[in-house]
């Protein structure tokens, strides 16, 4: 028998940014359920913009460095637990 895991992201207290709560209700409760890719674009002077991409479906997330950081945390800290959250490879 499986069992599922669930956890409910509007207490996350952790993290603030809707945004975030966003990306982590889309790729760990909802119906893609995956690890997303984090897609980096740089301009030569050193801006970069970040994005968190749902490989299932294509849903498209813009993040900034401070949420991308908080992001990878979470991935670190809960991500294996329950399958999701993002990857860097």
């Amino acid at each position: 028998m499986s069992e599922s895991v669930t956890f409910d992201l509007a207490g996350q207290a952790d993290y603030p940014s809707p945004n975030i709560r966003a990306i982590l209700a889309h790729l760990c409760e909802g119906t893609c359920h995956t690890f997303g890719s984090v897609v980096e674009w740089c301009e030569t002077r050193g801006d970069c913009t970040y994005a968190v991409i749902c490989p299932s479906c294509r849903a498209q997330f813009v993040v900034d460095e401070d949420e991308l950081a908080d992001l990878r945390r979470w991935t670190e800290r809960s991500g294996s637990v329950l399958s999701c959250g993002v990857r860097w490879d």
